[in-house]
């Protein structure tokens, strides 16, 4: 089929966002490693942006989650979407991060209005009347670098097998490249011309580079002095009004018992034929190829690539030949452990001939030129039986408990039912039974003690949202456990006796005083700076010192650390020479402005060009978001929450 003919379909249809999923996942592997550091970004970029898996509209099931324009939102589509984001969003919420929680935090809201968004924009494209030709698709493709043979050129066998490897044909790749570039067509209509005035944009810079520079006292509440001890009416008086401060905490008296997968596992025998069995199965496992822990930096022209190994070789460290001639932070150096099947082929065999610390280039690789350090080397080897002994003896053990974690529960649940009670459920099934004599809601004893060994979360929330000789149902714990809790005694929170916590309030009101006097000192300095004293001579007196700061921004870049938030947005409110005071975490500050510095924007082209920028995606954003506002009153958007619902 001629390439012209990709996209030469007339029909929009919906496609399965698990075939472009997998079609990235498959190039990724096909072309290894670096690929998912360089030129794959640029292929997700270039469609993820507006959403490859996009609704193409057309027929599909008879069910949706969402209709817009008429376009159904088919569930799969919906769950697939939503199940990227999970995985997406399971590291920085953890190992047991569900669907549950993930739906708490919003994320189906978030997810569908992506996708109803990106449809929106399809369908401006196509009520504009925007037509992409085959010419355009054929170049889009064949510019793509994913498509590149050795030399730097399109190759069909190359496009047609990583087509094939994720069995998609070549007219729906094309419709996919057809429809995001009438999306991203439509797009750059709206923002045409789309830049931030020249007068908005220097207003800001001068408003956001404008500098002050203050001096200022610190009265620190620990260098007050001379604070009487408190007889025991004022001490009694401080407990009457802050009650809430000395206050017992509220505990319960629990019995619970608990089935736990990693418990059971312990009490569970492997045998010499199962290790044997379980190491032939997992053979690949245990055979590790070495893999090199890599950092780079890339660019677009040789002369560049070559100055900068110059430069390491002169000694400069490569975090910071990085940070100067590619703009690449540190944290966007490091690539991670790659074996060598995992690199681009241009890249692997320098790179796999390296010795530790050193430096391969520059090297050319469809995405520019490359200076890959070595910075560690994990070498590898096959495990023998012996080795993975334990891991293999661990993870049968664990897996047998799984097995039969359900079968215990459903006994436990069955004892129950017939009458017995919680003791004797236990110990009919050799169950772990917990006597809890006081546990607060923190989960510590009354000694303010954490008390280990219990079920995870919901356990503590559980006992605490029952009432006292209730019982809780057989509740999971985690991924791989169940508990059932009785709450047998409930003390309520009380406040304390006085005498049982005379340290604490006593610590507590002389601290208060010493509050009160710091901030009674900071009002007499200020007075007497308004009255025409000098800081300086203010400071002598009193044995402090008078710091002067640098100059630094409204938003406190070069302030002291120290110095607080309401402070400087005082100074940026005051005249040269005004003083005024404030509250900062542990004392009162008393300050004077010193300097106003003014910004000019005609000094910093780099800058304002930055901050024009800036700017723009503000305005691009806002423009955006009414534009989407604007399509839904053309296009109606119904929402099926009923068919969300029985997702979950």
């Amino acid at each position: 089929m001629p390439l012209s003919a990709l996209g030469g379909i007339g029909k929009r249809l919906i496609l399965p966002d698990q075939a472009v999923f997998f079609m990235l996942e498959a190039i990724r592997k096909h072309s290894t490693g670096i690929v998912v550091k360089g030129f794959l970004g640029l292929l997700v970029i270039s469609f993820a942006v507006w959403g490859i898996g996009d609704i193409f509209s057309g027929g599909g099931a008879t069910t949706s989650v969402a209709l817009v324009g008429g376009v159904k939102i088919p569930p799969d589509q919906f769950n697939t979407e939503f199940q990227r984001e999970m995985t997406r969003l399971a590291p920085v919420f953890g190992d047991r991060f569900d669907r549950d929680q993930a739906r708490a935090i919003g994320l189906t809201e978030q997810v569908l209005e992506r996708m109803i968004t990106r449809l929106l924009y399809g369908l401006g494209a196509d009520d504009l009347g925007i037509v992409i030709s085959d010419n355009l698709v054929a170049a889009e493709i064949r510019g793509d670098p994913s498509f590149r043979g050795v030399l730097g050129e399109f190759d069909r066998n190359r496009f047609r097998q990583i087509l094939s490897s994720v069995g998609m044909s070549e007219q729906r790749y094309g419709s996919i490249v057809r429809e995001d570039l009438a999306r991203a067509q439509f797009l750059k209509s709206v923002f045409a011309g789309g830049e931030a005035p020249k007068t908005l944009v220097e207003a800001v810079y001068r408003h956001r580079r404008e500098q002050r520079i203050a001096e200022f006292i610190k009265i620190a509440d620990l260098t007050m002095t001379g604070i009487a001890e408190p007889d025991a009416a004022a001490l009694e008086e401080f407990h009457r009004g802050n009650t809430a401060r000395f206050m017992a905490p509220g505990y319960r008296a629990l019995t619970v018992v608990t089935i736990d997968a990693e418990e059971l596992a312990k009490e569970i025998a492997v045998s010499e034929t199962q290790l044997t069995e379980a190491f032939e199965q997992r053979q690949d496992e245990f055979n590790q190829p070495q893999r090199r822990r890599l950092r780079q930096m890339l660019f677009n022209d040789e002369d560049k690539a070559k100055k900068a190994r110059q430069r390491l070789a002169g000694g400069a460290g490569f975090a910071e030949v990085a940070k100067d001639m590619a703009g690449m932070d540190a944290d966007a150096l490091d690539i991670g452990a790659m074996t060598r099947g995992q690199l681009l082929p241009e890249l692997a065999e320098t790179v796999f001939t390296l010795s530790e610390d050193g430096v391969g280039g520059p090297l050319k690789s469809p995405l520019g030129w490359h200076l890959i350090q070595v910075v560690g080397i994990e070498k590898g080897g096959q495990r023998t039986l012996a080795e993975a002994r334990q891991e293999l003896t661990q993870d049968i053990a664990r897996e047998k408990a799984v097995d039969s974690l359900f079968s215990l529960a459903n006994n436990l649940e069955d004892e129950l039912g017939g009458g017995a009670t919680l003791e004797e459920a236990a110990s009919r099934l050799d169950l772990k039974l917990i006597k809890i004599d006081a546990i607060d809601a923190q989960g510590r004893d009354a000694a303010g003690v954490k008390i280990k060994g219990l079920p995870t979360r919901p356990f503590i929330e559980t006992a605490f949202a029952m009432s006292e000789n209730l019982e809780s149902p057989l509740t999971e714990a985690g991924a791989d456990g169940y508990f059932i809790v009785r709450v047998d005694r409930v003390v309520a929170p009380a406040p304390r006796p006085i005498d049982a916590v005379k340290t604490e309030i006593t610590a507590a009101w002389k601290a208060e005083k010493r509050a009160e006097a710091a901030e009674k000192m900071a009002q007499n300095f200020l007075e007497r700076l308004n009255g025409g004293a000098e800081l300086a001579t203010i400071a002598a007196e009193s044995g402090r010192r008078v710091t002067t700061t640098e100059a630094f921004t409204r938003f406190g870049e070069g302030a002291p650390a120290e110095l607080p938030k309401d402070l400087i947005a005082g100074l940026f409110a005051a005249n040269p020479g005004e003083a005024l005071r404030a509250k900062g975490g542990d004392g009162h500050f008393v300050a004077r402005l010193k300097e106003v510095r003014a910004s000019y924007p005609a000094s910093d082209p780099a800058g304002v060009e930055a901050l024009g920028k800036e700017l723009a995606q503000s305005l691009r954003e806002d423009v955006l978001a009414q534009l989407a506002v604007a399509l839904q009153k053309r296009f109606p958007v119904t929402v099926n929450r009923q068919a969300i619902d029985q997702l979950f």
